[in-house]
This record gives C-alpha cells, structure tokens and sequence, in this order.
C-alpha cells in the first residue's frame, strides 16, 4: 500500500523534527530542573496563616480545582470535554507508551514482531510502517496479543472504555470550539460574577489540533471494528503529524506538564497558592 511507504519516509522526519523541537523548547525547563527552589510560602507571622497542605491534597487540588472551580461552572460543555477527554489521552499514552517499549525491547533482543500487513504473528520486519501499526494499533487482537499475551483481553477493555471517553469528550470540545466558545464564560462562576461573561476564541491551531485528534480517535474506531483495510495506517500516520506538530502547538503541555506539575504541587503545599 502506497500509505505504508509514506509512513516509512514520514516516521524518521516526523521524529527528528519532536526531538529538536522538544530539545530546543526544554532548555528552561532543564534549567528549572536542575536548579534547587525553594518556595518562600506563607510568612510565618501571618495571621491566621492556612496551615501547610499535605503532598496528595495538594496534587488533587492541582489536578482537579482548576476544574472544579472555573471550567466546569463557567464552560460547562467544554468543562465536561476537558473531563472526559483528558482521562481517554492519559490511558491512550499509558497505552502507546507501554506498546512502544515492549516494541523496542524485541527489536533491542532481535525478537521477531508481528507483520501488520501480512497478519503475520511473526517477523522481522522492523519498517517504521509496521513498527507504528503495532503500538497505534494496539487495541487490535493480533497486536494486543502480542504486546500484552493473557493480559491483552483486558487491556482492549480498558481501552475501549477510553476511547468512548475520547469520542464523547472530543465531540464536546470540537462543538465548543467551532461555535467559537472556546476560552469564553457562558455561565455564571459564583454569585459575585453573576452576569458576568467573555466571548470565546477560534484559534487555527487548536482547531487544526483538535480536527487531527478527531480523525485520530474516529480511524482508530474503524481500525478496531475492522471496517476499512490498513486503516491502522492512516491512524499511525495522523499519530506522527501530531507528534510532529507537538512541540510547536498548545500540546506542548503533554512534555512540560509533569515538571509543571511537580512545582505546582510544591506551591501548593507552601501555600504560596492559597
């Protein structure tokens, strides 16, 4: 199939352009790393000062106050998307990332890999083509089988759980984002910004992004239920356009987002974020 070598000349480009972009992009990131910070918090004299938050009640205030408090009250329908869709990527990643070390682990071991294309449960067929087929198309049985043996009935479950997340909450984003309410407030926060609102955006980016995602999720829908030939192709190739643009697009988040995290959490815990 004329895809399967696009994808084999794609893959490479695709994945020197991520790691320049993601090395050019981390610089300060690093630097933050390395360098020991130390969060004055509150001053100790204060009165009433709020006590010192434990690690775990900080990371949930992190993770889930921002929802709570704004997104889910003044956006309702992206609110629910931001809900929904952000707990299909994370197990899509979990997902991707564990196919692909147990990918490469063969290839490090010389261990033959399935043939996508052949249906072949044995190979040695290390093109990058076949090679993204497998971990894009882990949710398929001859590629879970491989990936996860006993386990793979399993993990097709979770998975699939997963991606009726991702449809339903990126039908809600993409409804969001094309009715142009994207950033806006449509709805009252709390009574102190009763009637208040803001119109939304239409940025090309996310609507570029968030188009790519949703041909993503949508083939690899088709690619499970089998309905088009080599469709885990053109899933795996809108995968490295999205890799691809990673670096340069709001989805850099997904890089940064644990260091991020990390030093959220430490605010958190001073308190130097009430």
């Amino acid at each position: 199939m004329m895809i399967i070598d696009v994808l084999n000349i794609v893959a490479p480009v695709a994945l020197a352009v991520f790691l320049i972009g993601v090395g050019v992009r981390m610089g300060r990131f690093a630097l933050a790393l390395v360098t020991r910070r130390r969060f004055r918090g509150v001053t100790p004299t204060f009165e009433r000062a709020p006590r010192r938050l434990g690690f775990f009640e900080a990371l949930h205030a992190v993770l889930f106050g921002p929802y709570r408090h704004f997104y889910r009250r003044a956006n309702p329908t992206w609110g629910r998307g931001y809900l929904f869709y952000h707990v299909a990527i994370i197990t899509e990643v979990i997902g991707y990332t564990l196919s692909a070390i147990i990918v490469f682990a063969h290839i490090l071991f010389g261990r033959p890999v399935p043939d996508v294309a052949h249906h072949l449960e044995g190979s040695f067929n290390y093109t990058p083509a076949n090679l993204l087929a497998i971990i894009f198309g882990n949710g398929e049985p001859l590629q879970a089988h491989f990936l996860f043996g006993d386990f793979a009935p399993y993990f097709v479950g979770i998975t699939w759980i997963a991606v009726g997340f991702a449809v339903v909450g990126n039908l809600h984003l993409m409804i969001t984002l094309l009715r142009k309410r994207s950033g806006a407030v449509v709805a009252d926060i709390d009574p102190p910004a009763h009637g208040l609102r803001t119109p939304g955006r239409l940025p090309w980016d996310r609507v570029l992004v968030r188009t790519i995602i949703f041909c993503i999720i949508w083939t690899e829908l088709f690619a499970r239920l089998h309905l088009f030939p080599g469709v885990v192709y053109v899933h795996a190739l809108l995968g490295m356009t999205l890799f691809t643009l990673l670096p340069f697009t709001y989805l850099f988040h997904m890089v940064y987002n644990f260091l991020a995290v990390y030093y959220a959490v430490q605010r958190r815990m001073a308190r130097t974020i009430a």
